[in-house]
Formats: C-alpha cells, structure tokens, sequence
C-alpha cells in the first residue's frame, strides 16, 4: 500500500488490483501497519489514542481506504452465502 519505509503515498491502485486478484481467489488478507505511527500505511490517524473502538474520524487514508475494501469484500461475500 505505501513503501516499504512505511511512508511515501498510498498506492490505491496497485493495491486495488491485488485486493481484487485476492478476492477473485477468495484468499484472506489482512492491512498489517495497525498503529497510529505518522506514516502513510498506518492505519490509524496519528493523533488517535483510542486502543479500541475506533471511529471513522479515527482512521487514516489509509485505514478508510482498506476499511471500504474489508466492507466491500464482507458484502460481497454475504450476497454469496
């Protein structure tokens, strides 16, 4: 999604097309940074506190934009039980 620094810009694209491959296949995955860390691939935004519970004010870019993704895929997968 970012660099391997953790920093740089987020990637949608590229990982979009992996998510999708992941999908197609249905294979799991996971966003790994879960951390408040300011960097781009963190998923949570810098100055959020919370270890819990978290809010959509509370995510990063990045952490709205895999959240869409985990969203899209769990009702993707709803319409498919």
């Amino acid at each position: 999604m970012s660099a391997a620094s953790g920093n740089g810009g987020i990637s949608t694209g590229s990982t979009g097309k992996w998510l999708k491959r992941l999908n197609k296949k249905n294979v799991s995955y996971f966003c790994w940074s879960l951390s408040n860390k300011k960097e781009s691939c963190s998923l949570l935004a810098s100055k959020t506190r919370k270890t819990g519970n978290w809010k959509t004010k509370d995510l990063s870019k990045a952490g709205k934009y895999i959240q869409s993704k985990y969203r899209a895929r769990k009702k993707a997968l709803g319409k498919n039980s």
